[in-house]
């Protein structure tokens, strides 16, 4: 009687260890939303439970396994995106090659025009003419008048212009002008004919149009006048 009882004992055990004594599962857990059951909990769930959860986790599954194929698919375009982007790169490269030798030269003009003197210091036979002609001058002998309207406060006393003297510093003008001050004699025509202004006296009326309310009448302009220069 006594193995008996025991025997039914040790099946109620075994049984309880399987199929667990404790109170059933209440919560219901969501796989797609990350929530799982624990180990403890999923001993305690009922068949139907097991059954539910069980086939939750599978939908999980085959979610996370459709957003891996998207993944794959976006990867895929992605990629391809890239190398279309490294074969238009590979066929610019020339172009940027060219535009770089192009960049390159512009510098080294810019850094050549930056280093020309801006004063010229008169040598013994020197004279306006001569000195417009030089390299590094204007390289354009014909281009001596801006030398000596750049001077005319030093030169003006003198009646022949190239009448200068050894050790005299010379303004070399470099900039296009924006303003311009009337000297006597002077008209808006000639004043546009000069190279540094326009080179081109038919563009009197640019100076004209910039300049109407002070000047009132085009052909009458006062010494002294200072005038702006359209760019």
């Amino acid at each position: 009687m006594l193995y008996r009882s025991s025997l039914a004992l040790v099946l109620l055990v075994a049984l309880a260890l399987v199929t667990g004594c404790g109170p059933k599962v209440e919560r219901v857990a969501d796989p797609r939303g990350g929530d799982f059951y624990t180990e403890e909990e999923f001993q305690r769930l009922s068949k139907d439970q097991r059954e539910a959860y069980c086939a939750k986790l599978l939908d999980a599954y085959q979610d996370g396994e459709g957003c891996v194929d998207a993944g794959r698919s976006n990867l895929t375009k992605e990629a391809k995106a890239v190398a279309d982007l490294e074969g238009e790169l590979t066929g610019m490269n020339p172009r940027l090659m060219s535009l770089r030798s192009e960049v390159e030269s512009l510098e080294s003009e810019i850094a050549y025009f930056e280093g020309l003197p801006r004063v010229h210091t008169v040598a013994k036979g020197d004279f306006l003419y001569k000195i417009s002609g030089f390299e590094e001058i204007y390289a354009d002998p014909l281009k001596w008048k801006r030398i000596w309207r750049a001077n005319k406060d030093a030169i003006a006393g003198f009646a022949d212009p190239n009448l200068i003297y050894p050790d005299w510093e010379l303004v070399i003008p470099r900039e296009w002008p924006h303003s311009y001050t009337v000297q006597g004699g002077e008209s808006l025509w000639r004043i546009a004919s000069y190279w540094e202004v326009y080179d081109d006296g038919r563009m009197w009326g640019r100076i004209y149009e910039a300049n109407k309310d002070a000047i009132g009448n085009p052909d009458v302009i006062q010494p002294g006048q200072i005038l702006t220069i359209p760019r």
